[in-house]
């Protein structure tokens, strides 16, 4: 497998080959700013509706869960949050950052990450890296059923010290590790597969996502929640599937795209 010569870290591309559209598709209709999903919304509220929604999908989603060890580290994990809930805890470093307007927080349910999973054919050979996995809990689930390297990339540091915990718990043997770091700072051509929800960035971080991306190496695979990246570079990705994935917010596209040039 040959790595591509895009290069995000230090802007070394041919412009002349990057073609950015700006269709309603590709960047759902959002403007400069973070999108509305639970922007300004009342603290207390936000962690009522958080619950309820995660309760919800919690009780669908269990005959997803598969093993003993994931169930233990599922009732860890939530035990580690009881008093403080993870949308309140983004809340406040979003505020600390002056990003009022910013969402909250959310999470993949896992009869979401089970349909992407499916579809991505995963084996322990492969190397997943999510950007911007909250609390890790999508990573430590797929580690456990599929075996393969994974790291979970966040910026708030109290998610990664409780996800490693976790890790270094419940699940050791498994190659699984999460650090406290800018996205964007991460070298991509190591990765086989990446998984981002885009459904809160604005214009132009999704296409910074598109340059830092574009240095996965050809074939890998990057699924994506509501951004259409195939549309913004359509040199560098390739649709392979789009379906429905069911989020706290409710249905969202998720698209599946294989990195290189079109076939």
């Amino acid at each position: 497998m040959q790595n591509h010569a895009y290069s995000f870290q230090d802007r070394q591309y041919d412009k002349s080959q990057v073609t950015y559209k700006s269709g309603r598709d590709a960047l759902q209709n959002r403007d400069s700013n973070m999108n509305w999903k639970n922007a300004g919304e009342n603290s207390l509220y936000g962690w009522f509706r958080t619950l309820v929604v995660e309760l919800v999908l919690a009780t669908v989603g269990l005959r997803q869960c598969g093993s003993i060890r994931f169930l233990r580290t599922e009732v860890h994990r939530k035990l580690l949050y009881l008093l403080c809930n993870p949308w309140v805890i983004s809340r406040r470093f979003l505020n600390s950052r002056g990003e009022e307007n910013a969402q909250g927080y959310g999470e993949t349910p896992l009869t979401t990450l089970a349909s992407v999973a499916r579809r991505l054919h995963l084996s322990p050979g492969d190397r997943f890296v999510e950007l911007g996995c909250g609390t890790g809990r999508n990573c430590l689930w797929l580690a456990d059923r599929y075996g393969c390297q994974i790291l979970g990339v966040e910026q708030i540091q109290v998610y990664v010290d409780f996800a490693n915990k976790l890790a270094r718990r419940h699940m050791p043997d498994c190659k699984v590790s999460f650090v406290c770091t800018d996205m964007f700072e991460l070298q991509m051509s190591e990765w086989d597969c990446v998984y981002v929800d885009c459904t809160a960035m604005s214009k132009s971080c999704i296409r910074r996502l598109a340059l830092l991306c574009a240095g996965l190496p050809n074939g890998a695979r990057l699924v994506t929640v509501n951004a259409a990246l195939a549309d913004l570079m359509p040199e560098r990705f390739q649709v392979e599937s789009v379906f429905p994935g069911l989020f706290a917010w409710g249905w969202s596209e998720v698209r599946i795209h294989r990195v290189g040039p079109p076939l």
